[in-house]
């Protein structure tokens, strides 16, 4: 009646359990694979330049640069904001805009207002640095910074007060 050489159901049930390991296996891979890849970028892009802003001020003389972030119609960025947030008097703070925004973001003559005045969703980035006023010039910026010497911003539009700490802040499209 019972052949011992011919192969159960047992067997089958052990071959799932190996497939349902090896494909929990996988899928654990891939999943830490694409949490490496950020597809909901920060939609917020005051709260990202607070980010920013905070990491910046606690490391003197260091660029940092912000994830991605969505822009949309009506979307701004506030030195004063910032400032009351962080804990620095907004003339402390200069927003600037890379050259390749220029046609879609408005700044304010105090260079504390960022605005965006175009239609769609653009998606673009934060580097900022701070560092004493004294020494935040263009040339600071030349050669101390990989991403913001690229931006073609001047700091010579930037009224910091003497005696303080300077922090530059300058969006650009992420692809910069």
């Amino acid at each position: 009646m019972f052949n011992l050489n011919q192969k159960g159901q047992e067997f089958s049930v052990f071959k799932l359990l190996i497939s349902a390991i090896v494909a929990i296996v996988i899928l654990t891979l891939l999943l830490q694979i694409l949490n490496i890849i950020d597809f909901n970028p920060n939609t917020d892009p005051s709260k990202a330049a607070e980010n920013l802003l905070n990491d910046i001020d606690k490391s003197t003389y260091t660029e940092k640069v912000s994830k991605k972030l969505d822009f949309k119609k009506e979307n701004s960025i506030s030195a004063a904001a910032l400032a009351n947030k962080i804990g620095l008097d907004n003339e402390q703070i200069c927003l600037g805009l890379a050259d390749s925004l220029s046609s879609e973001f408005t700044v304010n003559s105090a260079q504390s207002l960022i605005t965006y005045t175009g239609d769609s969703t653009v998606r673009v980035k934060l580097a900022g640095i701070c560092a004493p006023q004294s020494q935040l010039d263009d040339a600071f910026i030349t050669d101390n910074t990989a991403v913001l010497k690229n931006t073609n911003f001047s700091t010579s539009s930037c009224n910091f007060p003497s005696g303080l700490k300077a922090c530059l802040m300058v969006l650009m499209r992420s692809d910069e």
